[in-house]
């Protein structure tokens, strides 16, 4: 895991070296925060970091030109990769692998990467809210249909959203249909509003104050330095609660992830997909 860790703090420097270079504000954010007020470094069972941009931000990050992260270093988006679904950008490292088996038939870039979350505008009408939550998540599940395999996942019913999302896209095209995700989430003036959200992953669980990310600090992490907000605390409060310096050791969301320091994911997802495939077969006949 600490050559993980290594392969992360160098994707972050990277992100970090561009955001500087070009005056975009960026933070981390969620468990790598924690980490940093915390340990200085990982919580020692984490495996992945986090950081937050302002949406003005995250959107001139992605508008900047194609050869900003060169080769082995690949900035992923739903307008950059193919058909990759998630509402948030990942910067991923090519000549590595992390590999979700139930994603390894599908044939976006499977590297070890880290999370940019966009930091969108919470309205204060709550039926607006719902409405930009089912309108999101509509999107990204219809576009997820796209590569699931049917069979294996066990979800007979998703035969119709598949062929339905295959149709649509050979119509409208796949950045087309997933650029309605991000109107939405733009739809709200941050000016207009107090707090902002990660409404992309999280939805609306944790409504942080726009002004937590008015100045910001720099804390160690491991051996580098790392951009916070100023009120790391409010931001800490608000996700984790009062006692976020006690350690608490909870799974992560990549529990079940392939890592490769070494070999890049092209060399390992065949393997991996032949393995998820078994499994599920066993699973769908009872085997254990």
């Amino acid at each position: 895991m600490k050559q993980v860790w290594a392969v992360e703090v160098d994707l972050l420097q990277q992100l970090l070296d561009v955001c500087r270079k070009h005056h975009l504000r960026v933070w981390v954010a969620d468990g790598t925060l924690l980490g940093a007020v915390r340990h200085k470094g990982f919580i020692p069972w984490d495996n992945d970091i986090d950081v937050v941009m302002l949406r003005e931000d995250y959107d001139r990050l992605l508008a900047l030109p194609a050869d900003t992260f060169r080769p082995p270093y690949f900035l992923q988006t739903p307008y950059t990769d193919k058909r990759y679904y998630h509402a948030h950008a990942q910067l991923r490292n090519c000549d590595t692998a992390a590999i979700r088996p139930s994603d390894s038939h599908r044939p976006f870039n499977q590297g070890i990467f880290i999370d940019i979350f966009p930091l969108d505008a919470v309205s204060e009408d709550e039926e607006q809210r719902r409405h930009v939550m089912r309108r999101v998540r509509k999107v990204t599940r219809f576009l997820h249909a796209y590569d699931t395999p049917i069979l294996l996942s066990g979800r007979i019913g998703l035969v119709f959203r598949k062929w339905k999302c295959r149709w649509q896209v050979w119509r409208k095209g796949w950045q087309t249909i997933y650029s309605e995700v991000d109107d939405m989430l733009r739809a709200t003036d941050i000016r207009q509003c107090p707090y902002v959200a990660e409404i992309c992953f999280s939805g609306y669980d944790f409504l942080l104050d726009k002004h937590i990310f008015d100045d910001t600090v720099m804390l160690p992490f491991e051996n580098i330095e790392v951009p916070a907000p100023k009120d790391y605390d409010a931001f800490l409060r608000a996700v984790y609660g009062d006692s976020y310096m006690t350690p608490l050791q909870t799974g992560t969301a990549h529990d079940d992830m392939i890592f490769d320091t070494t070999r890049s994911y092209r060399d390992l997802l065949p393997q991996a997909r032949r393995q998820y495939r078994k499994q599920q077969l066993r699973k769908l006949f009872g085997k254990r």
